[in-house]
């Protein structure tokens, strides 16, 4: 199975939002259109149930030395197969079920 990734919102830009007569120019169009697909899949991110990136205990570690990815981030380990919590700068840990 291939990592969920929710995709970003595109950045907005200053652009002519509507013709003459009302009507989305071409560029308003794109914008709305992919601000709906990307809005559609995070809502359906959360109706179907949240689902953590699935990573290799490798993978989690070499993310856990990462300065780029923030204290808190949640993966599932796909060896352990359990959640993984990063605590601090290169400490993982394991959530385990009582």
């Amino acid at each position: 199975m291939s990592d969920l990734q929710v995709p970003h919102l595109p950045p907005f830009f200053n652009m002519k939002y509507v013709d003459e007569d009302g009507s989305f120019t071409p560029n308003a169009q794109l914008y709305n259109d992919i601000t709906y697909q990307v809005l559609n899949q995070v809502v359906e991110f959360f109706n179907d149930g949240v689902q953590f990136p699935r990573k290799t205990t490798a993978q989690i570690a070499a993310l856990g030395v990462d300065t780029n990815v923030p204290v808190g981030t949640v993966w599932f380990s796909t060896d352990a197969m359990k959640l993984q919590v990063k605590t601090a700068a290169s400490t993982i840990e394991t959530i385990q079920s009582v």
